[in-house]
């Protein structure tokens, strides 16, 4: 799994992002694998796992997301 965390510090612009994230999403059929998000003040961290590296990198630089490092035993384990 790649994944991606996306911050959002602005919570008037929480929807009008979501749905641009989902709308990007669907236009590439690209599909997470995992799609989480946690609350934090201000705002929203979300974590999106990815099966395919290029996507996850995709969809970090179309959302000023960070790719996040998984170790190599993480890897084995999948």
């Amino acid at each position: 799994m790649f994944p991606v965390e996306i911050s959002i510090h602005d919570e008037g612009i929480l929807n009008a992002r979501m749905n641009a994230m989902r709308e990007w999403l669907d236009h590439r059929r690209f599909e997470p694998s995992v799609f989480r998000y946690m609350f934090i003040v201000p705002g929203l961290v979300i974590h999106i796992e990815f099966k395919v590296e290029a996507e996850t990198i995709a969809f970090a630089k179309e959302f000023d997301g960070r790719v996040i490092q998984v170790a190599a035993e993480m890897h084995a384990a999948d």
